[in-house]
């Protein structure tokens, strides 16, 4: 015995339209995929034929349509948070403090400058993340601090 078949079956004209201009219009290619889903939902494809056809599991699928139901088109808009957090902050002074003086000390050697900020902040980078740091504080790691 499975589950019950999962479908959008009703859609107001306002809904299918938002749906339609977030399926053309969308920023991120996710979220037109999810209102593109939404859309074939409700004209009757099964959840099984909509999972092969975006390349996903049914799960989901089942996840998408449920967001939609609880939230509707807010549901499927990332939200924020996700990824990686950052090792070092550009809103916390310590580590711009910290890493600016560093730099400054040792404008030419990243590497040494990362063994430092692990000494002093606790926090192991790269020097690829240093860099990256910097290039946020808008400070170029290999020229001199006041160049």
């Amino acid at each position: 015995m499975g589950r019950k078949s999962k479908q959008i079956e009703k859609l107001t004209e306002e809904q299918k339209s938002s749906l339609k201009k977030g399926y053309t219009y969308g920023k991120s290619p996710l979220f037109r995929r999810k209102c593109h889903c939404i859309l074939l939902s409700h004209v009757g494809k099964p959840v099984k034929e909509l999972s092969s056809f975006f390349g996903i599991s049914v799960y989901s699928i089942r996840k998408w349509l449920n967001l939609w139901e609880k939230e509707g088109i807010e549901g499927l808009k990332l939200k924020p948070g996700r990824g990686r957090k950052p090792k070092l902050k550009t809103d916390k002074g310590e580590h711009v403090e910290t890493v600016k003086t560093l730099i400054k000390n040792e404008p030419k050697n990243l590497m040494r400058v990362t063994a430092q900020i692990e000494d002093e902040l606790g926090v192991k980078v790269s020097k690829r993340t240093l860099k990256r740091f910097l290039k946020n504080l808008n400070i170029d790691g290999n020229a001199s601090a006041e160049g």
